[in-house]
């Protein structure tokens, strides 16, 4: 496993760091809340990131670099260990044809995770696409179960609009 890229964090709490290609990444999460079936609010948190202050949608055309995917889930089992009872979601969407090829390489990716921590994986239509969307959680999170099915009916939600 290469190790990550020095990052630094942000006074707003996202990472960046510089490839050695010197490209400028930056992640963050993004909070958002889920109310459950017996009236409890969830606070969920959506994992992005952006490379050159962007959100391309343009076929990938860089060289591959281990370095950015073992930058990432760094920061993403750094999450977990700094807040092991949150929850990371993460959304492909399709809006360059690309979601479904984003989303296996987020599954390759995974395999870093900490062990603790499982991946829950959906597939849904929307607006004649797919979106593919992960929900990260520690495998032990006494609320896991409330937090997925409350997690799947916000995504039958968006599919029955």
């Amino acid at each position: 496993m290469s190790l990550p890229y020095k990052f630094y964090v942000s006074e707003d709490g996202s990472y960046n760091f510089i490839t050695k290609e010197n490209h400028k990444y930056l992640v963050y999460f993004s909070e958002s809340t889920l109310p459950d079936a017996e009236n409890n609010t969830h606070i969920l948190y959506s994992l992005g990131f952006s490379r050159d202050g962007e959100h391309s949608c343009k076929p990938f055309s860089v060289k591959y670099d281990s370095g950015i995917r073992f930058t990432i889930m760094f920061i993403v089992n750094d999450f977990f260990n700094k807040n092991d009872h949150k929850t990371l979601i993460y959304f492909c969407f399709d809006d360059d044809g690309y979601s479904r090829h984003r989303s296996i390489v987020f599954n390759q990716w995974c395999k870093d995770l900490n062990v603790s921590i499982e991946k829950h994986n959906s597939v849904i239509p929307y607006k004649g696409q797919f979106v593919y969307s992960s929900l990260i959680i520690v495998r032990d999170n006494p609320l896991k179960s409330l937090i997925l099915k409350s997690f799947n009916t916000y995504l039958e939600e968006i599919i029955n609009k």
